[in-house]
């Protein structure tokens, strides 16, 4: 029999961002298991570190392309994360000179400014503040943005646009599936125009080298792509900025180290980079293109597989006392942004951003506490806060 699916947060509410124990038993007992969905369809749940990166290093054996399962929501849909092969490497070749840990350490000044001038905003507004609406949206939208080139009065739709798409989930009624194909359409035209506009008149931006740079992508993949950049570049940062603090405050001794010590936030955001779920669910099946094996089960054709890697994360073969939050734990090879080729090309922004929020928060508001009303989440596929009511005083 099956297991039933213990992802953690589902789609109707997120009650917090603990990992179900349900895949700590999953993984010392039938790490490779049956589970059954919501939406009463059998997959392969993967839950032990090693498998986990086996299966996102091997593409040519499970591959996106390949999955069935409704369990993805925009499958129709040709993202970055759902192509292979040389369509995949051609459109990554395209942005990653964007996204290197170099480049990334460049924009740490420019991104410190601007985490700083948010923060000073809400110290100047009074509390108590809307942590997410006052820092975790506005940070990471403007350096996408400064990256894309877009104006600062083009930015108001971006947030629509993404919630919606991240709403979808199995399940989605007609009316939820026709708002997500709205906002899908709207977005494209937008990124359209703009890859037109910059194909007649070319700067260094990444929309830019999206319009003209070389390889065989086309018109419509770089549409899409340009869209991906958008969305991926701050709705996931977002998430996370929210995810953090909300982790760090319900454990105020945890905060008070942070302040105490600055030195230890870089190791800080690694390590609640791996103990915090990225995904609602456990992410994007892959399917099985040929007979395979995975921890020694074997695997037929056509299967479709997920990788738990919130249960990866938490293997004590791969981290000592890894129900433990600790903030200076190193090395860290978590797997919150992925293995092998698909890896988030986003990684060294995202933490050169996530540094930044820190920081910024520890040094103005040392005695930053909950302002007492209940955090909400957002209705997502990515575990978010819609609201993070702060004081600091």
């Amino acid at each position: 029999m099956p297991h039933p699916y213990p992802f953690g947060g589902g789609y109707e509410k997120c009650p917090g961002l603990d990992v179900h124990p349900h895949y700590a038993w999953l993984r010392e007992n039938d790490p490779v298991a049956r589970i059954l969905t919501p939406e009463g369809e059998e997959l392969l749940l993967v839950t032990r570190y090693r498998d986990v990166c086996r299966v996102l290093a091997r593409p040519s054996v499970f591959s996106r392309e390949a999955a069935t399962t409704a369990a993805d929501g925009l499958r129709d849909q040709r993202f970055l994360t759902d192509v292979e092969g040389a369509a995949h490497a051609a459109q990554r070749a395209l942005i990653q000179p964007f996204f290197t840990r170099e480049r990334a350490a460049a924009l740490r000044g420019r991104i410190s400014d601007i985490a700083a001038e948010l923060v000073a905003g809400m110290a100047s507004s009074g509390e108590p503040a809307d942590l997410v609406r006052d820092l975790a949206v506005p940070l990471p939208v403007a350096v996408i943005c400064e990256i894309l080139d877009i104006p600062a009065d083009e930015r108001t739709r971006f947030g629509d646009w993404a919630a919606a798409m991240l709403a979808l989930r199995p399940g989605a009624s007609e009316a939820e599936r026709e708002s997500v194909a709205v906002a899908l359409d709207e977005l494209g035209r937008y990124m359209a125009g703009k890859l037109a506009s910059r194909a007649v008149d070319p700067g260094s931006d990444l929309l830019s080298v999206l319009a003209v740079g070389p390889g065989p992508v086309s018109v419509a993949d770089r549409v899409m792509l340009a869209a991906a950049m958008l969305i991926a570049g701050f709705e996931t940062t977002t998430n996370m900025i929210g995810n953090m603090v909300f982790t760090l405050l319900r454990a105020p001794e945890l905060w008070d180290a942070l302040v105490g010590d600055p030195g230890l936030v870089p190791t800080a955001v690694d390590e609640l980079l791996r103990w915090i779920p990225s995904d609602a669910r456990d992410g994007m099946a892959r399917g099985a293109v040929e007979d395979a094996s995975i921890g020694g089960v074997s695997v037929a054709a056509g299967t479709s597989v997920l990788v738990a890697r919130a249960a990866a994360n938490r293997d004590p073969s791969r981290f000592p006392d890894p129900e433990r939050l600790d903030l200076a734990r190193t090395p860290n090879p978590h797997l919150t942004f992925g293995h092998g080729p698909h890896r988030c090309p986003g990684e060294h922004l995202a933490r050169v951003e996530l540094e930044a929020a820190l920081r910024a928060l520890t040094e103005r508001f040392p005695r930053l506490r909950p302002a007492g009303a209940a955090p909400r989440w957002k209705r997502s596929t990515m575990p978010g806060l819609a609201e993070l009511p702060v004081r600091w005083s």
